[in-house]
């Protein structure tokens, strides 16, 4: 089981994956409270270098949760933020709501900081942030890796489960999945429309049934175009997830700034919380208290 060093921040100095061990609840903010750092530029990939805790508070001597030295703070703090937390209440699976934590990054444009392997931590529990696909093959074989994120991105955590077995980052046509399996949340809509150039040359008949079609909408089983209009049947065939990746995947905005993680996990408390980030070294990256 793997496990991180947290020595000095609790009574117990080690959490494994599913750990439950109790947190403090000495903030009484209902804000979350952002904590220092200072943006550098490096090359995409590259380690964010480390600002010492002195370095941290010389900036912004009230950053300092309490209970927290300047020593324990990470140098990703004022980097990545929780930026939001909705528990989930009564259980989702027996009708109450969804939960979700979300995670936002402000950095400069060349970097990247890599929050897999994360921890979050409330006082009932605590959730790693695991890894995602960051381009999802129509095959659907394509394996999970690290979560990456760049300037602007967001990673949002449900309480729900993958239909997929796998995390994943958004794209322009990804909606076309919710077709065939229960996303939830849903996955967004807004898939490209069909280039009136690819179908000029088609039947009226087929042209309105293809244009009446909505975003990310699949074509019928069984649609209203003769069987012998066989032109407009093979493009009726690419009307989907794999067609829609084939057409765009060189986009440049094909990619989107949100990745989704569903852990189907419910550590945090229904009522009210303390939740704090951690990065990989065990530094407190951010706090949140609602």
């Amino acid at each position: 089981m793997r496990s991180l060093n947290f020595s000095g921040l609790f009574s117990t100095s080690t959490f494994s994956f599913y750990g439950l061990n109790g947190g403090r609840q000495t903030t009484t903010s209902p804000q979350a409270r952002p904590l220092g750092g200072t943006k550098s530029s490096t090359q995409i990939g590259s380690p964010t270098p480390p600002l010492s805790g002195a370095a941290i508070q010389s900036q912004n001597p009230a950053v300092t949760p309490g209970g927290f030295t300047v020593s324990q703070l990470s140098p990703y703090s004022g980097k990545v933020r929780i930026s939001s937390v909705s528990p989930s209440y009564f259980g989702f699976y027996s009708g109450g709501s969804l939960g979700q934590i979300s995670l936002y990054v402000s950095l400069g444009n060349n970097e990247r900081i890599n929050v897999t392997g994360w921890l979050l931590k409330g006082n009932r529990g605590s959730q790693f942030v695991p890894g995602a696909v960051n381009v999802y093959d129509p095959s659907g074989l394509t394996e999970e890796s690290d979560i990456y994120l760049a300037n602007g991105e967001v990673v949002n955590m449900y309480t729900s489960y993958s239909p997929i077995g796998r995390n994943l980052r958004l794209n322009k046509c990804i909606g076309y999945l919710q077709n065939t399996m229960v996303f939830n949340p849903s996955l967004p809509g807004g898939c490209p429309s069909v280039n009136r150039s690819e179908i000029l040359n088609f039947t009226g008949g087929c042209q309105n049934y293809i244009l009446s079609l909505g975003s990310c909408a699949l074509p019928a089983s069984n649609p209203p175009i003769p069987q012998n209009d066989y032109s407009c049947q093979s493009f009726l065939n690419t009307l989907n997830y794999r067609g829609c990746f084939e057409r765009h995947r060189g986009d440049q905005d094909f990619l989107s700034r949100e990745w989704r993680v569903w852990t189907g996990s419910q550590f945090v408390d229904s009522q009210h919380d303390r939740i704090f980030l951690f990065d990989k070294n065990g530094l407190l990256v951010d706090e949140y208290v609602y």
